[in-house]
């Protein structure tokens, strides 16, 4: 591990602006002085926060601390920082903002000489301009996280935004999304995205890693990070027109750069893979972590929607993969099992049959040699699902039988939903019981499989 590793596992933390009121830092303040990691309170006037003795200084706390939090105004962070350095911290997040992400002069110079204290120093920082980190594995946080909402997972994230970083959160776990551990850059003073990637990528409880990128200062070191990672890494590049590259210096003081240096980077090492959205970047990352990589590229597609299914080859073909051919014997047995007007010509349409065909289809698909992944598309209106007693049931032995059969054939499947958001949720709810990704949108389901083919197969150049 490196040793950054006190960012996500402190053994003692000091609060500087610790607050019992609410404003900026009281849930921060709250939550860690309610936890099991030893806390320390420091506020300038106030003798006590929230039943907790709290020191003037973080000089004054009779213990060793090897991490600080800093959320005080900007004008009182530089000294923040020096008596941090004095104690002998050996990380410090600073999430107060105000400093060269304004644009002014002032606060330009603010930020610049907190980075001379830094320099100066053997403190690693965090931010300013961050909401820090969160670990999902042992609950340590210095932002707003509410642990009993959210799941835990293996998928991490890299965020230069500070706020984003929790909505990611909150969104990724209301689709049942798993999180390892959560960072947020701020205007990188000094940590960036090329310490957490190698940080990361060394992480034994992390498989996957998001990032999520305004800019970066170190370009070359960037690359080289980049052809040393050995986990698959998701990124999202923001600032690729010239009204999102000028919003980009006003939100994190980076400069975006041009778009095509970034995509001919990211293009250049296998195992990278540039998303264009958050629901791709989390959808995809999703996938990546709970599913078999495909050994091949030979898709096949099960669903009760004709329309859908043929949209669902137009995007395989799109993203370079095949449908998969079935073999002979194969499609003797689906005829064996479908009535006389369902369809199997290129996908297998069950349309209202699939509550007794499904299963017994699957069956023959999993053990075809020809097929490497499976996306099954799933049509049943919420009506039928709310009115008949028994379907919900016959729902979740389907999802656990396709889970065993994942499992003993090696080959991946995943779900897409199609119909209103309470179908997704109700189908959703199933199967990630039985770790079975849902989505909403083929193109995802389709563009994962891609990324984790060609991932498969760079694996495999590696190990000749």
């Amino acid at each position: 591990m490196t040793d950054l590793d006190f960012f996500f596992n402190p053994k003692t933390i000091a609060i500087i602006g610790a607050s019992d009121t609410l404003r900026f830092g009281y849930t921060t303040t709250k939550y860690l002085l309610n936890s099991n990691f030893k806390t320390y309170p420091v506020h300038l006037s106030k003798p006590e926060i929230l039943g907790h003795k709290a020191y003037k200084n973080i000089k004054d706390i009779p213990d060793e601390i090897e991490l600080s939090i800093i959320l005080v105004g900007n004008k009182h962070v530089p000294q923040a920082i020096r008596d941090s350095i004095d104690k002998g911290v050996n990380g410090i997040i600073l999430e107060s903002a105000g400093f060269a992400e304004t644009g002014l002069d002032k606060n330009i110079k603010l930020q610049d000489e907190i980075i001379e204290i830094i320099k100066k120093s053997k403190t690693r920082v965090i931010g300013p301009n961050c909401v820090g980190i969160s670990n999902f594995n042992n609950e340590f946080t210095s932002s707003e996280v509410q642990f009993n909402r959210v799941v835990k997972g293996d998928i991490s994230i890299i965020a230069q935004s500070g706020v984003l970083g929790n909505v990611f959160i909150d969104w990724g776990s209301s689709q049942n999304i798993g999180f390892s551990k959560s960072i947020t850059l701020g205007n990188k003073i000094d940590i960036d995205e090329i310490d957490m990637l190698e940080y990361l990528n060394d992480d034994p409880e992390t498989k996957v890693i998001t990032l999520y990128l305004e800019g970066t200062k170190r370009g070359k070191d960037l690359m080289e990070v980049l052809k040393k990672m050995t986990k698959p890494v998701l990124i999202l590049k923001n600032g690729r027109s010239d009204i999102g590259s000028r919003a980009v210096k006003s939100h994190t003081s980076s400069i975006a750069g041009d778009d095509r240096i970034y995509d001919a980077m990211f293009k250049q090492h296998p195992g990278i893979f540039r998303v264009d959205n958050f629901y791709e970047l989390f959808n995809i990352a999703h996938i990546f972590s709970s599913q078999i990589l495909p050994k091949g590229k030979n898709i096949a597609i099960i669903t009760g929607s004709g329309s859908l299914g043929i949209l669902a080859c137009d995007e395989i073909r799109k993203q370079g993969l095949s449908l998969a051919e079935l073999s002979e014997e194969s499609i003797q047995e689906i005829r064996n099992i479908i009535p006389d007007w369902v369809s199997i010509g290129g996908t297998i349409d069950l349309g209202p049959s699939q509550g007794y065909t499904l299963i017994p289809c699957l069956k023959v698909l999993f053990k075809d040699k020809n097929v490497n992944a499976i996306v099954f598309i799933f049509t049943v209106p919420r009506g039928p699902l709310e009115e008949f007693e028994g379907l919900e049931a016959g729902i979740k032995m389907s999802f656990r039988i396709i889970n065993k059969l994942s499992k003993e054939t090696n080959k991946p499947i995943l779900c897409v939903s199609f119909g209103s958001r309470w179908v997704f949720e109700f189908i959703m709810n199933i199967a990630s019981k039985f770790n079975i990704p849902v989505v909403d949108r083929i193109k995802h389901a389709i563009m994962a499989f891609k990324m984790m083919y060609e991932y498969n197969q760079y694996l495999k150049t590696k190990e000749i």
